[in-house]
Parts: C-alpha cells; sequence; structure tokens
C-alpha cells in the first residue's frame, strides 16, 4: 500500500544542513498498524510527511496504492490525499468553531449535501465517543476529547490511510490507552492501515503489529514487533525495548555484582516452562536474579531477565549453551570484574 524507495531529504539554512531523511526504504502493507519510533530529531516527523508529499523529498519515490505520487498531477494529488487522514500531537481544531463543525470542515470544503453531512458527522461522533459533545467548543474539552474530535475529523472522507504524528504525545499515560483503544476499534471497524509515529515504545508494543526504529534520519531496523521486541539488532532499538520493559536502570547499576552478568530473552512456550529450575538442577549452577518481565504482544509472551550464573566455569557455559538451544538468545551485559 505504501512504499517509500531511497528517499532523502536534507533541510539547508544559511548556517548548516540538517539530513533529515537518509536513503529510507519503507513498505507499509494494508491493515498495517506500522510504528515508526525514535527520539527528537530522528527524521520520523519528516518521514510521515513525506507518505502525503505534505513535504517533497529531495530524491526516490513515494508510491501510495501503486501510484507514485511525485508523477501525479497537483488535482491527482489532492484526491490521493483525501483518501490519507493525518492527526497530529497538537489537536489543529479551530477554537472559533463547535466540535460538530470541526468535523464537518472536510465535508463542507468539498460541498457535500446538508443532510448526507450531518449524517456523517454524527456517525463520526457516535464512533469517537463523542455524541454529547457536538455543541462543545474546543477549549471546553480535555486533551483526550480533542484528539477525538481530531480523529473524527480525520476519517471525514473515509481514508484508506490514517497518519498519526505524535498523536498521544501530550497526553497523560491513561488517555494515552483510551485513544489507542479508540485507534484499535477503528483499524479492526473499518479496515483502516495506520502509520503511528512516537517516540514512545510503550504506544508501539500497545498498537503496532510492524515497526522500524529510526536514529539520526535513517531506519536501523525494522520488522514485527514481536521479533523486534525480543531480540532489537540495533543499539537504540535495544535502549528503547530496555526502557520500555524496566531493565534499564537495573543494566546501569550492577558494580554490586563481580560475576559475569546475562540477559536472557526468549518467547512463546519458553516463556511458561521453569528452565532456571532445569539449569540449576542438571547443571549444578545457582542463578540470581537481577531483574524479570514478561510482556504479551499479539499473543505471544515475551520475557526478558537479567541473571548472575554462579558455579563452576564449566558448568555454567554447558547451561548456556542449553538454554540457547531452547530457540533463546543469551546477551553479555557485563563481563567478571
Amino acid at each position: 500500500m505504501i512504499r517509500l524507495k531511497e528517499i532523502s531529504k536534507t533541510f539547508r539554512t544559511k548556517d548548516k544542513e540538517v539530513k533529515a531523511l537518509q536513503s529510507i526504504n519503507l513498505e507499509i502493507a494494508k491493515g498495517d498498524i506500522f510504528g515508526v519510533i525514535g527520539y527528537s530529531g530522528a527524521g520520523k516527523s519528516t518521514l510521515i510527511r513525506v507518505i502525503n508529499l505534505l513535504e517533497i523529498p529531495d530524491s526516490g519515490t513515494v508510491t501510495v496504492n501503486g501510484i507514485s505520487l511525485t508523477d501525479v498531477s497537483n488535482r491527482q494529488l489532492r484526491e490521493i490525499r483525501s483518501n490519507i487522514g493525518m492527526i497530529f500531537q497538537g489537536f489543529n481544531l479551530m477554537n472559533s468553531i463547535d466540535v460538530f463543525n470541526n468535523i464537518a470542515a472536510p465535508l463542507k470544503n468539498r460541498k457535500v449535501p446538508k443532510k448526507q453531512m450531518d449524517e456523517k458527522v454524527d456517525g463520526l461522533l457516535k464512533l469517537v465517543g463523542l455524541t454529547d459533545k457536538n455543541h462543545a467548543y474546543p477549549n471546553q474539552l480535555s486533551g483526550g476529547q480533542k484528539q477525538r474530535v481530531a480523529i473524527a475529523r480525520a476519517l471525514s472522507s473515509d481514508p484508506q490511510i490514517l497518519l498519526c504524528d505524535e498523536a498521544t504525545s501530550a497526553l497523560d499515560p491513561n488517555t494515552t490507552q483510551s485513544i489507542l483503544q479508540l485507534l484499535r476499534e477503528i483499524h479492526d471497524k473499518l479496515g483502516i492501515t495506520i502509520v503511528v509515529i512516537t517516540h514512545q515504545m510503550e504506544v508501539v508494543k500497545n498498537i503496532c503489529n510492524r515497526v522500524a526504529v529510526m536514529e539520526n534520519g535513517k531506519i536501523v531496523e525494522q520488522g514485527d514487533i514481536v521479533d523486534i521486541f525480543a531480540n532489537p539488532q540495533s543499539s537504540i532499538g535495544k535502549e528503547f525495548v530496555s526502557h520500555s520493559i524496566g531493565s534499564d536502570s537495573i543494566e546501569k547499576n550492577l558494580s554490586q555484582y563481580h560475576g559475569i552478568i546475562y540477559k536472557l530473552s526468549f518467547f512463546g512456550k519458553v516463556t511458561h516452562e521453569p528452565i532456571l529450575s532445569y539449569l540449576a538442577v542438571h547443571y549444578g549452577v545457582s542463578v540470581n536474579i537481577l531483574f524479570g518481565n514478561i510482556e504479551n504482544l499479539h499473543n505471544t509472551a515475551i520475557g526478558s531477565l537479567i541473571v548472575e550464573f554462579l558455579g563452576k566455569d564449566e558448568d555454567i557455559r554447558n547451561a548456556i549453551e542449553y538454554y540457547k538451544s531452547l530457540d533463546t538468545k543469551v546477551e553479555v551485559i557485563r563481563d567478571a570484574q
């Protein structure tokens, strides 16, 4: 559905130039909830604006539904953009008109008949859970309610794609969860493809089935969310996952331990088996668990342990080799002091 090929974009000022995107290659399939994660300045927002050509790339091609956007006329581009809704961190509502008219604005621009427009807006208000707020003004709404209005407005043209640029960054955790739940419901009900730009791994793991990790204008890894979460390859991907599961503080404070510290990652059936007990009984090693966590992503259990193995070196090596044979991952995060 969405294909970016060799996309590059550089912003130039009088004093410097910033390579916002560097040779980006990305494919997003129809029906995906695709996450793009990275810290501030990674190039995420530029990337999402390239998808609907709000930002023109310096080089490369943008293809949506088989159509190269850089090769169409301005009129055709406007038609294609009507199939791409977009919501932002700042909501972008018009404060001088009420909720109903904020949602209706794109329909009025397209000169949709009033009866049809009223029915459409009423249906969208019901979809986002704001039927009692149709005559309220944006300054009378909470942040979560404003974002629901923005989502309804973005859906008014029945888009096939919804782009979300840091859509939950200005919201508290509980409101963030309610907005993510709403996006899941919209995805399931309408079959819409959703692209989520965020710097929060919590957002990605709660809603996305695929993810790309960005750093310094480049995609450093991408794939299925379960694979990325269970076995991140890039240093920035590992950092996001460690922060998300809460192991980062443990990994930074290991000075009190003198042995080799390992990070054990596992998923699927292995998460329900008493592996550490087996290692203790069959290999004679003791396991000091420093941190443990299990997540459930898309009905797949993913576990992470930070441990210190105590015992004879040969016994520890044999125990680790057995653990690796279970299709798991073992990583040394600190050698013996």
